[in-house]
């Protein structure tokens, strides 16, 4: 007996450390590169604009993970490269002494116009993820922020009769920043962006433009 309770005692422990083995969650390295494809809005645009439905945004970013021990949550930062393409019946001219003007193309016959803006961008985000299944897939929820410099702000427009590109069109705000989600399963997941900062700080669509920001709704493919 005095054998027998001793060895009940180590086969219980054993047996309960395995179990408990079996529940802990072994955390496994996160995506580094996030491509995310949208459709864009401006929020508070004046109502003369009238976006058209190819407005997006494309943006890549790369990242490097820092798990939380043996947890869930790890936290993510990097850089990124976005390029925002306002489609829509506004028009930005520039005459030969460098003067902007708006112009409304309404009632216009045209291929394509749009104004656009690219970023460099600093990303952060907290992450969480659960449980892999057998295929290696998991629910995930992403909970972002970034802040970006403005490399290149140009105009474009394409008719049957003309076709012109403006390069370093004034006006538009020099940083961005934002928060961002990204959720799913697998490596194709939910999209969405609220911007926090005004999309024109100066130039010719102030007055009008001073209180828009915009929004994306689309897709975050993860590698």
């Amino acid at each position: 007996m005095k054998v027998r309770l001793p060895l009940f005692v180590f086969l219980f422990l054993a047996l309960n450390q395995t179990a408990v083995a079996q529940r802990v969650f072994i955390p496994e390295q996160g995506e580094g590169i996030s491509f995310n494809v949208s459709s864009l809005s401006v929020n508070g645009a004046p109502a003369g604009f009238d976006p058209a439905p190819m407005a997006n945004s494309i943006e890549i970013q790369l990242l490097r993970e820092h798990i939380f021990g043996l947890s869930h949550f790890s936290i993510a930062s990097g850089l990124g490269y976005s390029g925002h393409y306002y489609h829509g019946n506004l028009h930005i001219e520039v005459d030969e002494s460098g003067n902007q003007s708006l112009i409304d193309l309404s009632g216009t016959d045209y291929k394509a116009n749009r104004f656009a803006t690219e970023y460099l961008d600093a990303v952060a985000e907290l992450r969480y993820r659960g449980r892999a299944n057998k295929k290696g897939r998991y629910n995930r929820f992403y909970l972002g922020g970034l802040a970006g410099y403005r490399t290149n702000a140009y105009s474009y427009f394409n008719s049957e009769q003309l076709r012109v590109k403006f390069y370093n069109i004034k006006g538009f705000n020099p940083i961005r920043y934002g928060v961002y989600v990204k959720a799913g399963r697998g490596p194709i997941n939910l999209y969405a962006f609220y911007g926090l900062s005004p999309l024109v700080t100066s130039g010719a669509m102030l007055t009008d433009w001073s209180n828009a920001t915009s929004q994306n709704v689309g897709l975050s493919i993860l590698l």
